[in-house]
């Protein structure tokens, strides 16, 4: 009788040992005869029960917090590689170079992942790709209206199996995950950031602390590339004529002075001709200043068309425009010269419904270094070859005197007689 009473506390204390040392799934004997150790082997059971519970509560915790661990840790380094790029972007002088460096960043960022930076053009109704990257192919421009992203105006996630749909330019030609996130600067949609992946990849690397910093990243992209775009208009426009888009007076000023110190120090010839509209002002009170407006336009274009890259036009202003042509004689400026001529007169410029009368055009050149080792000297060479075009009866170019001075004191911003 003592003897079985020992076997059995045995088994109880196996039990409250087994509890202490961690082993929570007990083997449960049975005492039917004895309802005080029936009792203490259900409380031992209960409590097992609820440790294995509090046990399986604490490595959820424990994952939990090791998953947040791991999306902090992502965040982290988000958030720094988020901070690089503003210094780069910040740093980019020309669109393209932020457009590389947007995308070297992407790549960095979401590995394994294909996607674009996609622009809204100046007609505002194509979003074109300026910078892809990854191995699945994205579209090279869309209308704004195919992207949810712009439509809504947040981000856009569509899932292979989501009740979310693709957008037009997304739409898969297999299991894809697509994320959109339009860049907004002051308010106003410039683009779209769009990322696509395989559906096992973008699970992995789209996390919601990803999709978060991808966000923050389009916002701070869309920042920096619209100062880069405005720091470039302005540009342009302090070198640029607003209505003929030809170089301005300042600028060429400056890059007088710049070739002649390059044709000097490479030993070759520079040429300078003065251009001027025949009889402009009674074209333009006939026609009004829209007519002379697209006239000048017209221009402006032959000019472009009708010289090399290395060549320069610009407006001096009013209806008188400088052509300055590195490596070449004066003699091949004014053929050059004569070649527009001909076409200018046989251009057809359309205004409200009609065909404007065609318009010629005289000028004056001179060149590096027989005319003159200077712009004041060169330019007043040319402007006198002008005058005496001019006189000569207008409709041609005349080569600069090739000795001594002008005979009257002309100054670079006075105009040539119509």
């Amino acid at each position: 009788m003592i003897r079985a009473a020992a076997d059995r506390f045995d088994v109880i204390e196996r039990m409250i040992t087994s509890l202490a040392q961690g082993d929570l799934f007990l083997e449960t004997p049975v005492f039917n005869d004895d309802p005080e150790l029936e009792a203490i082997v259900l409380g031992l059971q209960m409590l097992a029960e609820e440790l294995i519970a509090s046990r399986a509560q604490l490595d959820r915790r424990a994952h939990e917090l090791e998953r947040s661990n791991a999306e902090l840790d992502v965040l982290s380094r988000g958030f720094i590689r988020l901070s690089e790029l503003s210094n780069l972007l910040l740093s980019c002088n020309t669109s393209a170079e932020a457009f590389t460096v947007v995308a070297d960043s992407a790549r960095e960022m979401y590995g394994g992942l294909s996607g674009g930076v996609y622009l809204t053009g100046p007609s505002r109704d194509l979003v074109d790709a300026v910078a892809t990257w990854g191995d699945l192919a994205v579209v090279a421009s869309f209308p704004p209206e195919d992207c949810w992203a712009l439509r809504r105006g947040h981000s856009h996630l569509a899932r292979p199996s989501g009740p979310e749909p693709f957008c037009e330019h997304a739409r898969p030609d297999g299991p894809r995950t697509s994320l959109c996130i339009p860049m907004l600067a002051q308010g106003e949609a410039i683009g779209v950031l769009h990322l696509v992946g395989r559906p096992d990849v973008a699970a992995r690397v789209l996390t919601t602390s990803a999709q978060r910093l991808a966000v923050a990243a389009a916002e701070e992209c869309a920042l920096a590339l619209a100062n880069v775009r405005l720091r470039e208009k302005l540009a342009v426009q302090s070198v640029r004529d607003p209505l003929t888009g030809l170089y301005n007076r300042r600028f060429a000023e400056e890059s007088i002075t710049r070739e002649i110190a390059r044709a000097q120090r490479e030993g070759k010839p520079l040429a300078f001709v003065i251009l001027d509209l025949d009889g402009f002002k009674s074209f333009n009170d006939e026609y009004g200043h829209d007519g002379g407006d697209i006239a000048l336009r017209a221009a402006s274009t032959l000019f472009v068309e009708s010289i090399r890259t290395s060549d320069m036009a610009s407006r001096l202003g009013g209806d008188e425009f400088l052509l300055l042509l590195p490596g070449s004689s004066v003699e091949a400026a004014i053929a050059k010269c004569d070649v527009i001529r001909a076409r200018l007169r046989l251009q057809e410029v359309h205004h409200r419904g009609r065909v404007l009368p065609s318009i010629t055009l005289s000028g004056g050149a001179a060149g590096f270094p027989d005319h003159g080792s200077n712009a004041e000297a060169l330019l007043r060479a040319a402007d006198a070859a002008l005058y005496e075009a001019k006189r000569a009866g207008r409709d041609r170019v005349t080569a600069a005197a090739p000795t001594g001075p002008p005979s009257r004191d002309i100054e670079f911003s006075e105009k040539a007689p119509e």
